[in-house]
């Protein structure tokens, strides 16, 4: 704006009417509200979890009685895929709501610190051109900082504004805080071990979600698994029932499978090449920045630049290892996971007897255990803040890769 142009004549009083209706739906608190959930929250939906694998099983069995492939009617390729849908919801209701939400609310927040940022740049960018005067009488007066960003004229005044979205960025950062150590102590409760330090690593990578979900779901496959040996106790020498429940158990080890293999599937083909990009990027530009030194570029600007790109390197390596080896984990656990599903199928097509199957959950109850302790999460903490940014800088850039 022009030195001694006048703010208010040139915005309409519409304009701050069109800001104040704006602006109240913004008086609520600006973090998010707390998450006290119910009891319940802590458990998975059951009724949901076993009425999809129990369709999940008829379709299974329908297979049997469908031709390999068909042009017009129903095949085998049909009922296969009506059956891994049950699986993926099957697999959605097995996820623990408190942990899904809290999950959800710390995209969120991470979300409100990347606005903020962008919202900042935008009033740096503002400010340069503003007028060198103190905050205007106008925005001193207004109530609140997005009825501020309409009337904002001097350099004052987007100080203004600019210091109070950096608190607003503390604020979310010390919710972050918070959110990483009630995720820490509801995995504890479902015999999950990660320190809220180590749940941060997992939160900020491309791939944390998938990871934390498939421990939840673990967790949630060895209850079920272990109230259908339970009713299978209970139903006695009914066999039709006792086969039901092994069935429901031989989806749980396909679902198993499922998840492993998407797993390894987007760590091999997704982010580590997308990684390995970032790498030869941050080496090529350390190498133009010691050329143009040697030719008389400005040393002190590119030496910054070496030790930007070092320090890219160096969070790249560390998120490489941290994917990569929980890739290897995850494969040493799909090896048994595989095997198993091929024994608990052909199991399922020969099981006589009742008695036998109540036996088999309670085997398929370790084995599950087992499985999921081949593949616990890597534990490791970021070294000090600067890796941290980098850190979410880099999987942001995954993310807007997609």
């Amino acid at each position: 704006m022009p030195q001694g142009s006048s703010p208010v004549s040139r915005r309409p009083a519409t304009r701050l009417l069109a800001a104040l209706s704006l602006s109240l739906a913004t008086l609520a608190p600006t973090l998010t509200p707390g998450l006290a959930l119910a009891a319940d929250d802590m458990h998975f939906d059951q009724p949901e979890a076993f009425a999809t694998l129990k369709k999940a099983v008829g379709y299974f069995d329908e297979m049997d009685t469908l031709p390999e492939e068909a042009w017009i009617s129903r095949d085998q390729a049909s009922a296969r895929s009506d059956m891994d849908e049950m699986i993926e919801e099957a697999m959605q209701a097995l996820d623990v709501p408190e942990l899904s939400t809290l999950r959800s609310t710390y995209r969120q927040v991470e979300d409100k610190i990347r606005e903020s940022r962008r919202e900042i740049s935008e009033l740096k960018e503002k400010r340069i051109l503003a007028p060198d005067t103190e905050v205007s009488t106008l925005t001193r007066f207004t109530p609140t900082d997005t009825l501020r960003e309409f009337t904002a004229s001097t350099r004052g005044d987007y100080d203004l504004l600019i210091a109070a979205h950096e608190k607003n960025i503390t604020d979310y950062q010390g919710e972050l805080t918070t959110l990483e150590g009630k995720l820490a102590a509801r995995l504890e409760e479902i015999g999950i071990t990660l320190t809220p330090d180590q749940v941060q690593v997992w939160l900020s990578s491309v791939v944390g979600d998938d990871v934390l979900t498939m421990s939840v779901v673990f967790a949630s496959i060895k209850s079920v698994a272990q109230q259908l040996a339970e009713l299978t106790r209970d139903s006695g020498e009914n066999l039709d029932y006792a086969r039901r429940y092994y069935g429901m158990v031989v989806m749980l080890h396909r679902m198993i499978v499922t998840m492993q293999q998407d797993f390894i599937t987007r760590v091999d083909d997704e982010v580590l090449p997308q990684l390995q990009g970032f790498a030869d990027e941050a080496e090529a530009t350390t190498r133009d920045a010691r050329a143009l030194i040697k030719q008389g570029g400005s040393r002190e600007s590119l030496e910054n630049n070496i030790r930007a790109n070092a320090l890219t390197l160096k969070t790249i390596n560390l998120y490489r290892s941290l994917v990569s080896e929980q890739r290897d984990r995850v494969k040493t656990s799909l090896t048994k996971s595989q095997r198993e599903l091929a024994v608990a199928t052909n199991t399922y097509r020969t099981v006589k007897l009742s008695a036998h199957v109540a036996d088999l959950i309670r085997q398929g109850v370790k084995t599950f255990d087992t499985l999921a302790g081949l593949q616990v999460p890597v534990a490791t903490s970021f070294e000090n803040s600067a890796m941290r940014e980098e850190f979410r800088k880099l999987t942001e850039r995954m993310q807007q890769a997609k």
